[in-house]
């Protein structure tokens, strides 16, 4: 699953049967934390989302058709959720990697008499 913002809509008029009727929506990828992520998808609608809202990508080819019951059909990328809002942990947003736990502090045992 990605996270990304609809920036636009893609108009195909002549394309294989299984887009007869769906919306496609220009998606661009975003971080987390709301920024953008670089990069950009191609998705099929299937919640009727619109340009500027926050989006739930699923970007797999399989689990896509499996959702459209279409096995066949060449779709990799579905728009399927409209998001909210997104909650981090204080610790995600700092951008600064969590410190390691500390090793355990090991005893050597003494053979008793």
């Amino acid at each position: 699953m990605k996270l990304a913002r609809v920036v636009g809509t893609v108009i195909s008029t002549i394309n294989v049967p299984i887009f007869d009727g769906r919306k496609l929506l220009l998606c661009d990828l975003l971080a987390p934390e709301g920024g953008a992520a670089g990069g950009y998808l191609i998705a099929v609608d299937t919640v009727g989302a619109g340009v500027g809202e926050t989006v739930l990508l699923l970007d797999e080819g399989n689990s896509a058709r499996q959702i459209l019951g279409e096995k066949d059909a060449p779709v990799r990328t579905l728009v399927v959720g409209i998001v909210d809002h997104v909650e981090l942990e204080p610790a995600a947003t700092t951008g600064e990697p969590d410190e390691p736990p500390k090793p355990a502090r090991r005893t050597r045992r003494r053979p008793s008499s």
